[in-house]
């Protein structure tokens, strides 16, 4: 089982932000009262030894003090960024989470993290299938995903079929974030008004039927 101690964090916040109409990696984009990116940022501390942000041009996120990793290919979207940052970090495995999801679970990140024995990236499917931006990859995942981001396969969902991948499912998960809000992510204007409710199991569900 992999040591969850042995995790670096990647911000991974180079998006244009098109459908929101605003810069949501912003210092003064707020959720709940805090900076969105900032926020994501200090959940990624509370799970990773180091965390470092991939703001595309390397330079433009100066305000969140934290190292910054520019696009080896400018242009290309969260696995430009994801192939950046699996290039430097100190760490053998990479949580890596979209900045505009503010209910990122360092305690989610930690279980990923211990299950990646021999695999390259481990990811959680939630109800809307793989969820590839609140994943844990390992630096034996930076070729393939640098094979796809050169063949311009650019969904991050494309681009892990060539690598050896654990899938995690509800039942599996829910023991570390029960409600599942760690896949909710922050799109466009009308999101910050429909914030989900936290979401509890109930001792039967997820339960096996009888055999």
């Amino acid at each position: 089982m992999a040591d969850a101690s042995g995790l670096s964090g990647l911000l991974l916040a180079g998006g244009g932000s098109v459908r929101m109409g605003r810069d949501k990696t912003a210092g003064d984009f707020l959720f709940e009262g805090e900076p969105l990116a900032a926020r994501v940022a200090r959940l990624l501390s509370e799970a990773c030894e180091e965390v470092l942000v991939a703001s595309g041009d390397g330079a433009r996120m100066t305000w969140l003090g934290l190292p910054q990793v520019a696009d080896e290919v400018p242009d290309r979207g969260p696995l430009g960024g994801l192939v950046a940052g699996i290039s430097r970090v100190r760490r053998p495995l990479v949580a890596a989470v979209a900045s505009d999801m503010p209910f990122a679970s360092p305690a989610l990140l930690r279980l990923l993290a211990s299950l990646a024995d021999g695999f390259d990236a481990v990811l959680p499917v939630s109800e809307r299938g793989l969820e590839p931006l609140h994943a844990v990859y390992a630096r034996s995942a930076r070729s393939g995903l640098r094979r796809a981001l050169g063949e311009g396969r650019l969904a991050i969902r494309d681009a892990v079929g060539g690598l050896r991948v654990r899938l995690v499912e509800p039942p599996e998960w829910r023991e570390a974030d029960p409600s599942g809000r760690f896949a909710w992510n922050a799109n466009a204007p009308g999101d910050l008004a429909g914030v989900p409710a936290p979401r509890v199991a109930t001792p039967f569900e997820e339960r096996p039927g009888p055999d």
